[in-house]
C-alpha cells in the first residue's frame, strides 16, 4: 500500500508548490498526487483551483494568462518562503531518478488541448509509475486513446453503485473515491472487479488506521509524516 501526498506535504506547507513536493519526497511519501490546468500560451501548469484568489488574492484565472505572468504570482505561505506555481515539467524532473508514483489530476475542461499536451509531454519520462486521473470521464478516456500505456483513474465523490460496469465506456484501470462514502468492505468488493483502489482524503488518525487495515492500492493524504509513521508501524 503507498502512501500519496496529496498536493504534495500540503499539511505543512503551501499546496502543489515544490517545496510541498520536495518535503513530501524527504518524509518518505511513497508519490505526490497534483492538479494541472493549462495556461493561455500552452503551458501545463500546476495548480489547483481555476483562478488565484483563494491562493493568492489575485484575480486572474489561469487559463486567461500566460505562464510568465503566472509565475509572477506569490501565493499565500504556510512558511516565511513565499512560493511560486509550478509547470509539470519541474516536478517530472524531480522525480525523474526516483521510484517515487505521480498522481496528475486533471483539472480543467480544454476540448482535449490539455490532453494532447500532457501525452507528448510524458512521451519523454518512464511513466509506469504515473496515474492520470479525473473527476471528467471523457478527460480520462480522452488520455487512454492519446496514451494507452499510461494508467488512468476515475476520481469521484460521493457514492457510486457498481463503478466497475462504467470501465468499458471510459476505459479507466483504477478509482479514486471519498473515504467519506467508502467502507473497506465496499473497496474490496470494487477491487475483486480488478479494478485497484485509492482512498482520499485521509487524514484523521483513525482514519489512516483504517484504511491502513485493507488492502487498498493507496491512500492519499495531506498528512504525510502520520501516514508514513503509522504505516511503519504496521
Amino acid at each position: 500500500m503507498k502512501i500519496i501526498a496529496h498536493r504534495g506535504y500540503r499539511a505543512k506547507y503551501t499546496e502543489n508548490t515544490m517545496t510541498a513536493f520536495k518535503k513530501a519526497v524527504q518524509y518518505g511519501a511513497d508519490g505526490i498526487e497534483l492538479d494541472v490546468h493549462l495556461s493561455r500560451d500552452g503551458e501545463i501548469v500546476v495548480f489547483h483551483d481555476e483562478q488565484f484568489k483563494r491562493m493568492a488574492g489575485h484575480p486572474g484565472f489561469i487559463h486567461e494568462m500566460d505562464y510568465e505572468a503566472i509565475r509572477k504570482i506569490k501565493l499565500f505561505s504556510k512558511t516565511v518562503r513565499k512560493e511560486s506555481v509550478p509547470r509539470l515539467i519541474e516536478v517530472l524532473e524531480l522525480l525523474r531518478d526516483t521510484s517515487l508514483s505521480l498522481n496528475i489530476e486533471i483539472k480543467a475542461v480544454t476540448d482535449g488541448m490539455l490532453e494532447q499536451k500532457l501525452a507528448q509531454l510524458l512521451m519523454n519520462y518512464d511513466t509506469s509509475q504515473t496515474v492520470i486521473s479525473s473527476f471528467h470521464p471523457e478527460s480520462i478516456l480522452k488520455m487512454k486513446q492519446l496514451a494507452p500505456d499510461i494508467e488512468t483513474a476515475l476520481l469521484y465523490t460521493k457514492y457510486i453503485d457498481q463503478p466497475w460496469l462504467l470501465k468499458e465506456r471510459y476505459l479507466f484501470d483504477a478509482i479514486h473515491t471519498d473515504t467519506n462514502y467508502t467502507s473497506r468492505e465496499y473497496a474490496a468488493l470494487i477491487q475483486s472487479h480488478g479494478v485497484p483502489v485509492r482512498i482520499y482524503t485521509v487524514n484523521k488518525e483513525r482514519d489512516l488506521q483504517y484504511w491502513l487495515e485493507s488492502e487498498v492500492a493507496a491512500i492519499i493524504t495531506d498528512e504525510v509524516e502520520t501516514a508514513v509513521k503509522l504505516k511503519k508501524e504496521k
